[in-house]
């Protein structure tokens, strides 16, 4: 099963569908992630584009990190 990172789906579909995506996100930097309810809350409306802007992260570190980890990354340039 090919595993997909979509920039434009919210971060919370993703967590739930990819065990080890949050653990990537902490790693690039997304701390916030791990404060409890943030995934279930803010994580349901916000995506990786957002986010990355939010928290001031290079897209492409995210897109290069998840390369690196085996997905395909869509909706990049969105």
């Amino acid at each position: 099963m090919q595993k997909v990172i979509d920039f434009q789906v919210p971060i919370y579909e993703l967590a739930q569908k990819y065990p080890d995506f949050v653990d990537t996100m902490v790693d690039l930097g997304f701390t916030k992630i791990k404060i409890p309810g943030m995934l279930t809350s803010v994580g349901r409306i916000v995506n990786l584009n957002k986010g990355s802007r939010a928290m001031g992260i290079d897209k492409d570190k995210i897109k290069a990190a998840f390369e690196a980890k085996g997905y395909e990354v869509i909706n990049f340039d969105n």
